[in-house]
């Protein structure tokens, strides 16, 4: 039994950046407003999800293994909101930007393309630095009676490519009770096959699943994994009943049973503004309510 499974169906949570400024309220409002609280990510404070890791200037600041990295912005706030009011799950997420996608931006700083197998070898030298990192926080949750989701984040898979490329999260596999792949990029549905991750996150809202795709998170779901869906665009003025209908639309084409299912936006909600995404936030959970419910939208059932 996964440690997910201990989530209520269409537990809501949030991609992992917000548009706040201040570490306080962005805690207050990720542990608040979402069923399944996670360490919010400061691009405003931080920079973006390469320079949140790397610096600035990675060609100045490089890697190397003995870098170290402080802690999130948010990271304080987060474990003293925790230590106060815990979920009941007792369940957390955590992101880490993926070791592929910092791979990529490193070697875009070179300047030239290492081998492919040097890009590999490259990436799974960085998953072992962030495994290293993340284990802290996972450790320290750890010890507030908390379990962790650790999700990498890899949307430059489409420039780095995907042959051999689930190796480079091996190290990132076994950090914490449970791991995950977000994926905002079109999604290589056949490396989520070979990844077979506890949590796939993606977004549905901007990239429909198509007939391969529909196999993988059958399969997916049937072993036991989850699914968070991203079914709502966060720049653009949609609610709760498109997010619905969008999901219940896809779970009748994909045919998957939806009881191990989390419920997102698309992710970019770093980039918009508080009132925005306070409105994501409050909007999904009007939609899980209604989710859960099935008397204002009917869920499919699953395959026999």
């Amino acid at each position: 039994m996964s440690v997910l499974d201990r989530l209520p169906a269409w537990t809501t949570t949030g991609v992992g950046s917000l548009p706040f400024t201040d570490p306080a309220e962005a805690v207050a409002h990720a542990t608040g407003a979402y069923g399944l609280p996670f360490c919010p990510q400061l691009p405003r404070l931080e920079g973006d999800m390469i320079s949140e890791w790397l610096g600035a200037d990675p060609g100045r600041c490089g890697w190397s293994p003995g870098r170290d990295r402080e802690r999130p912005a948010a990271w304080d706030a987060f474990v003293a909101a925790l230590r106060r009011r815990p979920p009941r799950h007792r369940l957390v997420k955590l992101q880490v930007t993926g070791p592929v996608t910092l791979a990529c931006a490193l070697e875009r700083e070179q300047g030239s393309r290492p081998s492919r197998e040097g890009a590999i070898d490259l990436a799974v030298e960085v998953a072992r630095w962030l495994a290293a990192n993340a284990s802290g926080q996972v450790a320290r949750l750890a010890a507030l009676g908390l379990d962790a989701v650790l999700v990498v984040d890899e949307p430059a898979l489409g420039v780095f490519g995907t042959e051999g490329v689930e190796r480079s999260w091996e190290p990132l596999r076994t950090v914490a009770p449970a791991w995950g792949l977000h994926l905002c990029c079109h999604v290589p549905w056949d490396v989520v096959g070979r990844a077979r991750p506890d949590l796939l996150s993606f977004d549905l809202a901007l990239d429909p699943v198509d007939g391969e795709g529909a196999a993988v998170l059958r399969d997916l779901a049937a072993s036991g994994g989850w699914i968070a869906w991203g079914t709502m665009r966060v720049a653009s003025e949609e609610r709760a009943e498109d997010a619905s209908r969008r999901l219940v639309e896809a779970l009748a084409e994909i045919e998957v049973d939806p009881s191990r299912s989390l419920l997102t936006a698309s992710c970019g909600s770093g980039r918009v503004s508080p009132a925005r995404e306070r409105q994501i936030a409050a909007e999904l959970a009007i939609a899980a309510r209604s989710l859960r419910s099935g008397r204002r939208w009917r869920l499919p059932t699953s395959r026999p």
